[in-house]
């Protein structure tokens, strides 16, 4: 096959992930909320394997097109020495354009090292928000042994529950959650905020939110960043369900429910790990009556075969590359 054609086809792969991305998990939700867990798993995955694809359809591109080249001459030459040697295509095809190689896979890495710098400052910007609401904390909280939890008790008239990620201060709660809600109802609770810190998912949202923040418009990106933080949430969920039941969640959620826009603003301005986010009715009927998975089907296959396009270029593009460097094309040159 024509190696510009290959290389346009795996521009437009990537194109599609991107833009198909996000109606594609909306339409899979009801398949990947019954395995949440494994759904965070698989977004993550998914996000990593898509920046992979978008550095594999830069040596594509760099493989099947040349033009004029601005890097010193001995410099020039070792470079297409290199790309020459992991060009997985038949020999003697290449585009002339007015573009670089070198732009082809110097623009996709330079975005990559951009990515990294912007999320790793989004990470020590949300670990200093977190260290000031501890230090806001020590003041006001008081700590308690409840149901077998170690928490930090707040004076506020409002029920509400989070988890900070931190060992010193772990679950907080307030005394309005702690007039409202009766002794069933607070295990379920402590148990969801007992879940959150032991299944590490502050990490989990630092992580994924320092890739997907710089990448919001992305529409892929941007439906991970939103999925991510819901399935941890099932998953809590899962976890105080298994110690206190549905019912008793079920019933501190409708409790809550009044009060979760307020909890939602303030752990927004802390920076905390929201729990029971999107308390309320609609959240209790995915408790009691879930969508049947069987609907969410032909959206999970879908995004399963646009990732499988992806896994197969993009193991050939780096595989080749990798392979070539391996082999001392460098060296050889």
């Amino acid at each position: 096959m024509n190696p510009l054609l290959i290389s346009l086809l795996m521009v437009f792969a990537v194109l599609t992930a991107a833009v198909l991305g996000r109606p594609l998990i909306r339409a899979a939700a009801p398949v990947l909320i019954r395995f949440p867990r494994l759904a965070v798993v698989c977004l993550g995955s998914s996000l990593a394997l898509w920046l992979a694809s978008v550095m594999a359809a830069g040596l594509f591109l760099a493989w099947s097109l040349s033009g004029p080249n601005p890097l010193p001459d001995s410099v020039a030459k070792v470079c297409q020495r290199c790309l020459e040697a992991s060009n997985p295509f038949s020999a003697g095809f290449v585009m002339e354009t007015g573009v670089p190689s070198a732009a082809f896979l110097l623009a996709p890495a330079g975005a990559g090292l951009l990515l990294v710098a912007l999320g790793l400052r989004a990470v020590v910007q949300r670990r200093r928000s977190l260290q000031q609401t501890c230090r806001s904390l020590l003041p006001v909280g008081h700590r308690r042994v409840i149901d077998g939890h170690l928490v930090t008790v707040v004076e506020d008239p409002h029920p509400s529950a989070f988890a900070l990620g931190r060992d010193r201060w772990g679950i907080v709660v307030t005394t309005g959650l702690l007039a409202a809600l009766d002794p069933q109802e607070l295990r379920a609770v402590l148990a969801h905020e007992a879940a959150h810190l032991r299944e590490r998912h502050h990490l989990v949202l630092d992580l994924i939110g320092s890739i997907t923040g710089p990448l919001r418009r992305v529409p892929l990106a941007a439906a991970i960043a939103d999925a991510v933080p819901h399935y941890l949430e099932v998953s809590a969920d899962n976890a105080a369900r298994r110690r206190a039941g549905t019912r008793a969640l079920a019933s501190a959620l409708l409790i809550m429910g009044e009060a979760s826009s307020v909890q939602r603003t303030a752990s927004d301005r802390t920076g905390s790990q929201r729990v029971l986010l999107a308390a309320g009715p609609e959240r209790v009927r995915q408790l009691v009556a879930p969508e049947n998975p069987r609907h969410g089907m032909l959206g999970a296959l879908a995004m399963t075969a646009i990732m499988a396009v992806l896994i197969l270029t993009s193991a050939t593009a780096h595989g080749a590359a990798l392979s070539a460097v391996v082999s001392g094309c460098v060296i050889g040159a």
